[in-house]
């Protein structure tokens, strides 16, 4: 049974996850580029390393999970990354949104080191990490994810298994893309309501009900009637995605047209300035375009 367990990456994303493995009463070691993320973990009680290499030393256990390709590169390969200080018989997952051709390089290089890999990138954003109801995929050696599958029940409310390693890290690609059509039709349908002069309310109100409904429109289309575009999911992180898929889906000779128009909008709204608000912010480039806002009618 895994008891110590490195964490490495404290963003968005990876501050709910390593919080719920210290409440589920693993050893923690933490480490992030901005030191200061470390402090709330280590008043709880975890172990704050200076780099990566000290940070999977003496766990049983290696999770990470980054914002970009860059950072990955960067932590796992770099001068004083993971790769210099894992040792034989550790286990390290990378829970990052990667291409898989990065999750094969990354198991490639731990296996001369005698560590075994999965890919483990998870659906969800902020508000599902933090509660532990993120939807889980993973890759690798089926029985090394049986090892850590107790460890991935603390993080989400289910878990899936792809097989071989790079297919779970596809799969978020598969599933990045889905979501990306799905913010796109949001904003366009939004827009052309409030062009025709609709209750957008009301409009929600059948988004909430109708056979096309999903949980991803509803609270996206909320918070745009809201103004609020507090981010859960940033929209250069989107773009990011998006730029991943179509070198992705370029690779295999997969036509994904819908996604070079989100990739134009999101460009669109990154420019305008909106690249720290949520990935739901690309409305606002087809706001611009026709010359509207969308939001809920005031109540008199």
């Amino acid at each position: 049974m895994i008891k110590t367990i490195s964490y490495l990456g404290l963003g968005t994303m990876g501050s709910g996850m390593a919080s719920n493995l210290l409440k589920a009463g693993y050893k923690l070691t933490v480490w992030n580029r901005s030191a200061e993320k470390c402090e709330p973990f280590a008043r709880k009680g975890a172990r704050v390393a200076d780099t990566p290499a000290d940070a999977v030393r003496d766990t049983e256990l290696v999770m990470y999970c980054f914002s970009d390709e860059e950072a990955v590169e960067e932590v796992v390969f770099g001068p004083r990354g993971i790769l210099s200080g894992i040792n034989e018989g550790q286990i390290a997952i990378d829970m990052s949104t990667v291409l898989p051709e990065t999750s094969l390089r990354e198991q490639e290089a731990y296996a001369k080191r005698g560590v075994d890999f999965l890919d483990v990138p998870v659906f969800g954003s902020k508000q599902e990490s933090a509660d532990a109801k993120l939807w889980i995929m993973a890759a690798g050696k089926k029985a090394v994810f049986e090892k850590v599958k107790p460890v991935l029940e603390h993080l989400g409310q289910t878990l899936h298994y792809f097989g071989k390693n790079g297919n779970a890290a596809a799969m978020k690609l598969v599933g990045n893309l889905i979501v990306a059509l799905e913010l796109e039709a949001l904003a366009e349908g939004l827009v052309l309501a409030q062009k025709a002069g609709l209750d957008l309310s009301t409009v929600m109100e059948v988004v909430k009900v109708a056979d096309f409904r999903s949980p991803l429109l509803l609270s996206n289309g909320q918070n745009i009637l809201k103004r609020n575009f507090s981010p859960s999911f940033a929209l250069k992180l989107m773009l990011k995605d998006a730029d991943l898929i179509g070198k992705f889906s370029e690779s295999l000779e997969s036509p994904a047209p819908a996604l070079r128009v989100v990739q134009r909008n999101l460009k669109s709204a990154v420019a305008l300035g909106f690249g720290q608000e949520n990935a739901s912010a690309l409305i606002k480039a087809l706001e611009k375009e026709a010359g509207v806002e969308v939001k809920a009618r005031s109540v008199k």
